[in-house]
C-alpha cells in the first residue's frame, strides 16, 4: 500500500488515502485563510476571535466558563485566555467571576454581540460561497455524515 507524490513513493498510505488526507488539509487551510482575511478586512476580527464570540453567543446568556469555552474552541486554556484578553481589551467580552468560586466565565458584551451580528453575515456568506453552495444536497449530507464520524474518538 504505497501512494506516490510526484515521482516519490509515499509509504503507508494508498493513493486514495493520501489524496483524501492532503485534500482535507489543503481545503481547511484555504477556506479558513479566505474566511479569516474577510473577517479581518471587514470587521477587524480573526477567525479565532469570531469563533470565540460565536461560541459565547450560542450559550445561554452569552456566558460560558473559560475551561468549557476552551473545549468548544478546541484550544488550550492558555489559548482561550489570550483570546479573551484580546477581546476584552476591545470591550467585546467581559470576565465574570462567581462569588465563592474559582471558576471564571467569559460573557459576550452588547458591543461584542453587535459586532458578531454583522460578522456572522460575512462569515456564513463565505462558508456558503466557498463550500456549501458548491455541493449538491446529497454531497452536503455525505460531508456532514463523514465529518460527524471523523469527529468521534477512534474505537
Amino acid at each position: 500500500m504505497t501512494a506516490t507524490h510526484g515521482e516519490r513513493p509515499v509509504p503507508h498510505l494508498s493513493e486514495d488515502e493520501l489524496l483524501a488526507w492532503r485534500g482535507l488539509l489543503e481545503l481547511e487551510a484555504r477556506v479558513l485563510g479566505v474566511l479569516d482575511a474577510e473577517l479581518r478586512a471587514d470587521h477587524d476580527l480573526s477567525i479565532a476571535e469570531f469563533d470565540t464570540l460565536y461560541q459565547l453567543w450560542l450559550q445561554p446568556g452569552g456566558r460560558c466558563r473559560m475551561k468549557d469555552l476552551a473545549e468548544k474552541l478546541v484550544v488550550s486554556r492558555g489559548g482561550v485566555t489570550k483570546l479573551i484578553t484580546r477581546l476584552r481589551s476591545r470591550g467585546l467580552v467581559a470576565r465574570v467571576s462567581q462569588p465563592g468560586q474559582q471558576a471564571v466565565d467569559a460573557q459576550l458584551t452588547e458591543t461584542g454581540e453587535k459586532l458578531l451580528a454583522t460578522a456572522m453575515d460575512t462569515h456564513f456568506d463565505g462558508v456558503r460561497r466557498l463550500v456549501t453552495s458548491r455541493l449538491s444536497a446529497a454531497e452536503l449530507h455525505t460531508l456532514r455524515t463523514v465529518t460527524e464520524r471523523l469527529r468521534e474518538p477512534p474505537a
